[in-house]
């Protein structure tokens, strides 16, 4: 199974604006670490929950809501070359 890569989606959203919020989310759980991005002076976010210690992005979503509500999912197809670039 391909997973797109964290650093090279950060990597795109910092080159797109975005700078990453030093709060960041632990679900030992659930095996999983959210991260925020955010522009400034803007109020869309993306989320980007990674599994812990690994390079592995699991969902991206964007938003404008709490971390719970508002949000909409990110479509990762692996058929497109954007996607494809990003992999690991």
């Amino acid at each position: 199974m391909k997973f797109v890569s964290f650093n090279k989606y950060k990597a795109y959203l910092e080159s797109s604006g975005y700078v990453q919020e030093k709060e960041t989310n632990e679900y030992y759980d659930a095996n999983l670490t959210t991260y925020l991005f955010s522009k400034p002076g803007e109020k869309l976010k993306y989320l980007v929950n990674v599994f812990r210690n690994t390079d592995k992005v699991i969902s991206i979503a964007n938003g404008y809501g709490s971390p719970y509500l508002g949000w909409d999912n990110v479509i990762i197809d692996m058929r497109k070359k954007f996607w494809k670039n990003l992999c690991i």
